[in-house]
């Protein structure tokens, strides 16, 4: 079976990194080519791998239709059997290249974000009848999906859960302390984390405001806040407002992190605090280093924590549902500890990154085969 991963995307995100591994993963099970932006950011990643990466130039028209012909002509001349997509500025070069082409090679789309209003007009009729799966990464997106498309389409529409790898090494006791105290944390500190992009949307000025409130109340608790800033401004208004607050000492950012896994480690909890995340890979992340993990209960992530069992879940956008889960778990490390091993358990067994390709290809081949 010969796969292209097609991305035109210019950026370098999630949706495209998903991209990447997707070939990475896909190429141990057969033949891949991968299709990208000879202008965009991913080109670096995929020009310093093994695989095997061709370059198409398109302006994103609505209508592509001088490089859906092109592409067709690649479809054929390749012979290519699935084309898995991501970016949703692709759908209609990929729905017109797929209707000139002769060789009709099946296509999956997988879909990472919320879709916002109908498709079901002509215009999206006609991609979607072009279309064998399109795959979405929460059940709740995936009635959502269903709801936004025409009846005859929704059997085409399934869940298929993200999946991460299991981290390179879990620390050791003595190993976990020492790396704290680099970081400058002290053997009593209660260590709260949170990776993801500096940005409002994300949350990080929750955290600072439940480290505050942890302080009114006596306890003693440290925020590690890992992640690049997509502006400069809104990371200065962080580190002020911890200022403001009286603990810019307990809060530390670290900007970005190639590694976050070893980070989540010197945690005692994690958190994600978006206002609301369609999935949520931090989190399952820090479930598989065996970390508590807290996060805003909208969007994906009731899929992944079990309030009480894998996890705790606060009211999205507020600070003081935060500040009670965080002092709940910090007051009760037998509930931490047993949330840890559930959330590990069920990381394991359910969001493990072999564990989604092995569908993903399932899903592939089964089209194949009808």
């Amino acid at each position: 079976m010969k796969i292209l991963e097609l991305c035109l995307s210019p950026d370098l995100g999630g949706l495209e990194l998903y991209m990447q591994r997707s070939a990475e993963a896909l190429k141990e099970k057969g033949e891949v080519v991968a299709l990208i932006n000879p202008k965009g950011k991913l080109r670096r990643l995929l020009d310093a791998s093994d695989i095997d990466t061709r370059y198409l130039q398109a302006g994103f028209k609505a209508l592509p239709l001088m490089t859906a012909r092109r592409l067709a002509r690649l479809f054929d001349e390749w012979e290519v059997d699935v084309i898995h997509s991501h970016w949703g500025k692709d759908l209609p070069l990929v729905a017109l290249a797929k209707h000139f082409s002769k060789s009709k090679p099946k296509w999956v789309h997988t879909r990472q974000m919320q879709i916002t209003r109908d498709k079901k007009d002509a215009f999206h009729n006609f991609i979607y009848r072009q279309m064998d799966k399109l795959l979405v990464i929460t059940q709740l997106l995936e009635r959502e999906t269903r709801r936004r498309l025409l009846p005859e389409f929704a059997d085409r529409v399934s869940t298929l859960y993200y999946g991460t790898t299991a981290p390179q090494r879990l620390l050791d006791e003595d190993e976990r302390e020492k790396q704290r105290q680099i970081w400058g944390f002290e053997a009593d500190d209660f260590v709260v984390g949170l990776v993801g992009r500096i940005a409002p949307y994300k949350g990080q000025h929750l955290l600072i405001e439940a480290v505050k409130q942890a302080q009114v109340t006596g306890e003693k608790c440290s925020a590690l806040i890992v992640g690049e800033p997509m502006e400069e401004y809104y990371l200065q208004e962080l580190k002020q407002k911890a200022e403001r607050r009286g603990v810019q000492e307990q809060v530390k950012f670290l900007g970005f992190s190639d590694n976050p896994q070893d980070l989540m480690q010197l945690c005692d909890v994690m958190v994600l605090a978006t206002v609301e995340e369609t999935f949520g890979l931090v989190l399952i992340e820090a479930m598989r280093c065996g970390v508590a993990v807290i996060g805003s209960n909208r969007g994906g992530v009731p899929e992944i924590i079990d309030h009480g069992v894998t996890g705790l879940l606060f009211e999205s956008e507020n600070e003081d549902s935060l500040a009670q889960q965080i002092l709940r778990l910090k007051r009760d490390p037998a509930l931490r500890e047993e949330l840890a091993r559930a959330g590990k358990e069920k990381a394991d067994r359910k969001f493990d990154i072999d564990i989604h390709y092995q569908r993903l290809l399932n899903v592939m081949t089964e089209l194949v085969r009808d």
